[in-house]
């Protein structure tokens, strides 16, 4: 398996981690970890309408909507109610007779339909007016049509139980509807409009609805297809939940509209208001009106956390649930599948980007393309209250960036080792720059060799054997080491690649891993460069007592096979073939102070160089001889080195 597919492999496994990890905390329980479930997301989005303009989101949906100015009206029994001059209503719970006589109000004044938002499960007791009391609210009911509530839960054995209302009062009402909240996660994020029973118990096979579902029904006098108005994957209605910023004005009726954002207007008609009021009055404020009755008082704790952070009354959300079935305002939930989509899809797209651009670029892909998502995520919502994952598809396009490119970053790190190691010693600084700059080093390599066009140069000291038997070994090793470190140094500068060390014989190749169509002419130069610095080495030398001495050269052009050569446990990066073996053969051929080149260097740097013709060799696996020249001199000015140390610099040695 190549190092590229290994790469990508990988980087999607990653990418897929990333995934799994985004969708199993999507999958979590609501009332898990807070930070990251579903509600939490919800709540994000609305912080997205809270601060659409900071955003830059424009208008809101709710600044466009078109309302239907479906009319609702909530009658809250609160802290204005107990506190009214009539007796009767300092005490809650309130007689059944004084929602009888509220109903028959409401009744003449031209209300559609009252829903009470308490609970009557029981016959009253002596306390509140017993039969007497029940009998009063039953007359109201005759007057007015009503929707009472009942409460819902699951048994043990996994059937829904219904606690429905007093059974002497079902003969009166026009229908029921469940009062029952469902708190995930510790917050009212919506409720069923319609709840199908099993096929066991006593309701076995019936339709429930919410208590606003079924007051909205009885206000249209038809029933609603609820499967095609959009539920999460629980069944739930969204609640399009209210800020805590109140704006109330009070009219000269004693209603008090209340304005929250989004774009709900409710009058506000407190219970003690309503029951004193004459009819004329009731009747500006509630006729044709769906009327919501319900105690909202702080004290009996009749307040539930909405999505927006909000303490609201339970009685507020069936009525705001109840405008947004007349005015079709919906929370639109993508389906989980296409969430899970994109939590699997986008994460390995970001895995993906890092086989084709560098790591510090597809870092910034990965992270900003997060940024982006979330942006046109919020504004989606803002604007049509279409409600896609936003937490959790982030979380898994960041994870998928940190996991690949921790992952490229190690690997990219060893791959530089690996390059540092096998040519930090041997070849320039500028080409070990362009290797590591590689998005795939190891491939820059050509780790199973290639076939390229190539000059090889090869020097050797004259006389050293002999001239080594009468130096001690502290004295080889130092005058050969600043030899060598001298003849590396103008290799390198030229853009050549230091082969091998053969004894006190150099062995260099222009250039690798990376061929310029200047490479004979480097050569060259950097041949004639060293035999001056020898030169200069040997008057350096003399002065100091040393043995001084000359060496021959060879240099040659032609096709090579060049990459690592050797076992598991060591290679070396080196070229072999047929002209390797001509440029030893030319070095032989060198006598002391010559640069010997072929006659394929040659066509390529006559232009450059003064040369003068020599005796052609023959060269074993050659059918004829070889021409061959001595360089005696360069022309200077006429050549730039393009690959070496410091490009850009004459050519003048």
């Amino acid at each position: 398996m190549s190092t590229k597919v290994r790469t990508l492999l990988i980087a999607l496994a990653l990418g897929a981690l990333a995934s799994a990890v985004g969708i199993t905390m999507y999958l979590l329980p609501y009332d898990s970890i807070p930070l990251i479930h579903r509600v939490t997301d919800l709540q994000t989005h609305y912080a997205g309408i809270e601060h659409a303009p900071q955003l830059g989101f424009g208008t809101p949906w709710y600044d466009s909507a078109d309302s239907k100015t479906s009319k609702i009206v909530v009658m809250p029994i609160d802290e204005v109610s107990f506190a009214s001059k009539d007796p009767e209503l300092h005490q809650f719970p309130y007689s059944r007779a004084v929602y009888g006589t509220l109903l028959k109000k409401l009744a003449a004044a031209g209300a559609k339909v009252a829903v009470f938002d308490i609970d009557f499960i029981e016959q009253a007791s002596e306390g509140s007016g017993g039969a007497k009391a029940d009998d009063a609210f039953i007359d109201g009911m005759k007057a007015m049509p009503t929707i009472l509530a009942f409460t819902m839960n699951t048994t043990t054995n996994g059937n829904i139980g219904i606690e429905l209302p007093y059974a002497k009062f079902r003969p009166y009402i026009k229908g029921i509807g469940s009062s029952t909240v469902d708190e995930p996660g510790r917050v009212v994020i919506g409720q069923p409009m319609e709840i199908k029973t099993g096929g066991t118990g006593e309701n076995a096979n019936a339709a429930f609805y919410s208590l606003s579902a079924a007051a909205v029904q009885y206000y249209l006098g038809k029933k609603i297809d609820f499967s095609k108005i959009p539920t999460d994957d629980d069944g739930r209605f969204l609640l399009l939940a209210p800020d805590d910023d109140d704006k109330q004005v009070q009219t000269d009726s004693g209603a008090i509209i209340e304005e929250h954002t989004p774009v709900f207007t409710s009058q506000f008609y407190p219970f003690s208001v309503a029951y004193d009021a004459n009819v004329k009055d009731l009747h500006d404020v509630v006729n044709g009106a769906i009327v919501f009755i319900g105690d909202t008082a702080q004290a009996q704790g009749d307040l539930i956390q909405t999505a927006r952070g909000a303490n609201f009354p339970g009685l507020f959300a069936n009525a705001r649930m109840a405008q947004q079935l007349l005015e079709g305002w919906y929370i639109k939930p993508a389906p989980s599948w296409f969430n899970i989509l994109l939590m699997i899809a986008l994460p390995l797209l970001v895995a993906l980007s890092f086989n084709f651009v560098k790591t510090s670029y597809a870092i910034a892909i990965g992270l900003g393309g997060a940024v982006v998502y979330g942006y046109a995520n919020l504004a989606l919502f803002v604007k049509t209250l279409t409600w896609i994952d936003l937490i959790h598809v982030g979380i898994s396009m960041i994870l998928a960036t940190l996991f690949v490119g921790l992952y490229r970053v190690i690997v990219e790190q060893a791959q530089k080792r690996m390059v540092t190691n096998l040519f930090g010693m041997h070849v320039s600084p500028a080409i070990v720059n362009d290797i590591l700059s590689s998005e795939d080093p190891k491939a820059a390599l050509a780790l199973k060799g290639k076939k390229v066009k190539a000059t090889i140069f090869y020097s050797d000291i004259r006389g050293f054997t002999a001239m080594s038997e009468t130096m001690t070994p502290e004295a080889i090793y130092s005058q050969l080491n600043e030899y060598f470190e001298e003849m590396c140094a103008i290799i390198f500068h030229y853009g050549g690649y230091v082969d091998k060390f053969i004894g006190d014989c150099v062995m260099a190749v222009f250039s690798a891993p990376y061929q310029t169509p200047d490479d004979a002419k480097n050569a060259v130069l950097a041949a004639v460069a060293q035999q001056k610095k020898i030169q200069e080495l040997a008057a350096k030398w003399k002065a100091e007592g040393k043995r001084e001495f000359t060496v021959g050269m060879g240099i040659n052009t032609g096709d090579v096979v060049m990459g690592n050569l050797g076992s598991s446990n060591r290679m070396n990066y080196t070229v072999i073939g047929d002209n390797v073996n001509l440029a030893a053969r030319l070095y032989n051929v060198a006598k002391a102070g010559e640069i010997i080149i072929s006659d394929y260097t040659y066509q390529e740097v006559k232009d450059l160089v003064v040369a003068e013709d020599r005796e052609p060799v023959l060269v074993k696996g050659k059918k004829d001889p070889i021409m061959i020249y001595n360089i005696t001199d360069v022309k200077e000015g006429v050549f730039t080195p393009t690959n070496g140390a410091a490009p850009g610099e004459p050519a003048t040695v």
